[in-house]
């Protein structure tokens, strides 16, 4: 993979900036008695949310998109279906929730389905603990700037940059700085994602990144873990080895998703302890072959070992 080349003989460019934050808060619980799986997604300084949700017999696959406003503790969302066809993706609205959300914990309110003659309970309750790390209580800014950075040519060209985060309290005095990188970033303004990656119940920090000579796997993260001891977040580089990653907070996994494009596709399941991160799971299917090729690991002594192999 080529390393991309950041020059720094170049005069770095302030300009006007922004530092888009997002928070996405993770929920269980029920519609009725039918258990349920919600992420709502939060703009800092905005009243717009969005998200998903999936029935729990259903699976995560089954996901239906939300989207809405938060007003005074109160979130109103649209859910919306999508169904595939050769033209294309068919939406249609399928319902609404009206929740509130009380001390932070919980969503409690009804789903009604689009015709209105449909309605039920819905009773949910945070994944994450707002009590330890509230990002409302925080501001965060990211250092950006315009340099170079080498295309998919091999040629230097115009680029955002960002270099560092700071991060303030309701105060306005700085608690932390994260910094020791130079990364490109696909947007003049930058992104600031509050998410549990470790699952320990506390909000971790995600910078998403862009790799302009790729063609291929062109974004990924930056993965800082808060460390509730200390009170601040820490680099994590060898999760940005394995770069995008798709969490599972039901689960408490994430899986890294490997495809060439010819059929050849890899699922890695990682699961946490003891404050590092092993393969649990492999999941591989090969263009040339009909079958799936499944590879389970255990944690012994602080390393992946594996214990069986099969194929379906």
């Amino acid at each position: 993979m080529k390393k991309i080349l950041i020059l720094f003989i170049f005069s770095q460019i302030a300009f006007a900036q922004k530092t888009i934050v997002k928070t996405y808060l993770h929920f269980t619980g029920k519609i009725d008695k039918y258990p349920i799986e919600m992420t709502v997604e939060f703009i800092q300084g905005k009243d717009s949310v969005s998200g998903s949700y999936y029935y729990v017999k259903n699976g995560k696959d089954m996901s239906i998109f939300t989207e809405g406003i938060l007003k005074n503790e109160e979130i109103k969302l649209t859910e919306t279906t999508y169904t595939p066809t050769k033209n294309g993706n068919i939406h249609k609205i399928t319902g609404s929730f009206t929740l509130q959300f009380s001390n932070e914990k919980e969503l409690t309110g009804i789903w009604q389905n689009e015709k209105k003659d449909k309605q039920f309970n819905v009773s949910l309750t945070c994944i994450e603990n707002l009590s330890l790390f509230n990002p409302k209580n925080f501001s965060y800014k990211l250092n950006q700037y315009k340099g170079k950075a080498e295309n998919m040519n091999g040629e230097l060209a115009d680029n955002y940059l960002i270099s560092k985060l700071d991060i303030y309290n309701s105060k306005k005095e700085k608690v932390q700085t994260l910094s020791g990188f130079d990364k490109v970033i696909n947007e003049k303004d930058g992104e600031v994602q509050l998410e549990d990656i470790n699952f320990d119940g506390l909000l971790d920090v995600k910078i998403p990144i862009y790799f302009p000579d790729r063609i291929k796997y062109d974004g990924s993260f930056l993965y800082f873990v808060y460390d509730n001891t200390k009170k601040q977040f820490i680099r994590n580089t060898k999760l940005e080895e394995l770069e995008y990653l798709f969490l599972d907070q039901k689960n408490k996994e994430f899986v890294k998703y490997k495809a060439d494009g010819r059929g050849n596709e890899s699922d890695y399941h990682y699961k946490w302890s003891n404050n590092n991160f092993y393969l649990i799971r492999k999941t591989e299917s090969f263009e040339d072959s009909d079958k799936t090729t499944y590879t389970e690991y255990q944690i012994k002594n602080n390393k992946s070992v594996k214990i069986k192999e099969y194929q379906k």
